[in-house]
């Protein structure tokens, strides 16, 4: 669902233009209620299984407040205040699937970024050639093809990707027919995968892998593999880091494959054994090729139900 297209409207302004400000629906509800005394042009409201988790008004412009990225159980009362009491002739409901809600909100989100409504990086990205390495595209391709894909088939269902940089290796998979819904934390490396179409709004968020706990993202989807390319450098000092990041993965799919590559063998040793520690077996594949530098260790890791990620990962 497109909002800017139901709404004829070439812009929604959102009340956080970040996914992790709008958890906080501190001062949506605030909104709703100041609103309430105030003259307003259209209203609409979504209703996701028989609640309000979102209400698009329009006064000189459009602006959307929800608690779709995570739910609030006070929001709905305040939402339907508003709705009922508004001001106004032109009130419209949509009943929608909570998940499609959350993909259009999603959407919203990446079009502030491309716009450079919400990314400093507009207008100062880099080159295309200097952005992408066709090379090492090619080598996760070969590694999938050739190791991967032998071993494991999971092509008909949803990956998520986290630390997915600017897509580059997501744009790899799209073309070997994975369906991958990819995250990072660094807003201007997925503007920039935006813009070159290495990533895609419908299935990209700028999200903390350390937090997915705290949101609903899970919830609005399948995910039967989670996995990372090319893992930022491993160290002593931000091992608590990676483990957080770890412990989040694993606690986002019951049952289904942890996939993540590394430059070193110590940084893939790392991930065998705080997989270990979550009661989660796994394998390591040499993938070392003299000829690059990219995903040259890979741990393949296999969760059951039966296998949880400790409830404080940094201890």
């Amino acid at each position: 669902m497109d909002l800017k297209k139901l709404l004829s409207a070439t812009s929604v302004l959102l009340v956080d233009d970040t996914y992790a400000g709008l958890r906080d629906t501190t001062f949506s509800k605030f909104l709703l209620r100041e609103m309430l005394d105030s003259p307003i042009d259209a209203i609409v409201s979504f209703i996701c299984e028989g609640q309000i988790r979102g209400i698009v008004f329009k006064q000189d412009f459009w602006t959307l407040v929800t608690d779709i990225v995570r739910f609030d159980p006070e929001f709905d009362s305040y939402a339907r205040a508003l709705y009922q009491g508004a001001k106004s002739d032109n009130k419209r409901s949509f009943v929608i699937e909570a998940a499609d809600f959350h993909a259009a909100v999603c959407v919203l989100l990446c079009d502030l970024l491309v716009s450079g409504e919400s990314c400093e990086c507009y207008g100062g990205r880099r080159a295309k050639v200097l952005a992408y390495s066709p090379e090492r595209q090619e080598r996760l391709q070969l590694l999938f093809k050739t190791k991967i894909d032998l071993l494991y088939d999971f092509n008909a269902e949803e990956m998520l990707e986290v630390c997915c940089g600017n897509g580059m290796a997501t744009a790899a998979l799209r073309e070997l027919g994975y369906n991958v819904y990819a995250i990072d934390n660094d807003k201007c490396a997925v503007c920039e995968g935006l813009f070159y179409g290495a990533l895609t709004k419908e299935n990209t968020l700028v999200m903390d892998a350390r937090c997915l706990a705290e949101y609903e993202l899970a919830k609005y989807h399948e995910f039967s593999c989670v996995a990372g390319f090319m893992l930022g450098s491993i160290y002593e000092f931000n091992k608590p880091d990676w483990r957080k990041i770890l412990s989040e993965a694993a606690t986002v799919i019951s049952d289904g494959l942890l996939l993540f590559t590394v430059h070193k063998k110590q940084e893939a040793d790392f991930i065998y054994k705080t997989m270990l520690d979550f009661g989660i077996e796994g394998e390591l594949i040499d993938n070392r090729d003299d000829t690059s530098i990219y995903d040259q260790w890979v741990y393949i890791g296999l969760k059951r139900a039966s296998a949880c990620a400790p409830s404080n990962p940094e201890e």
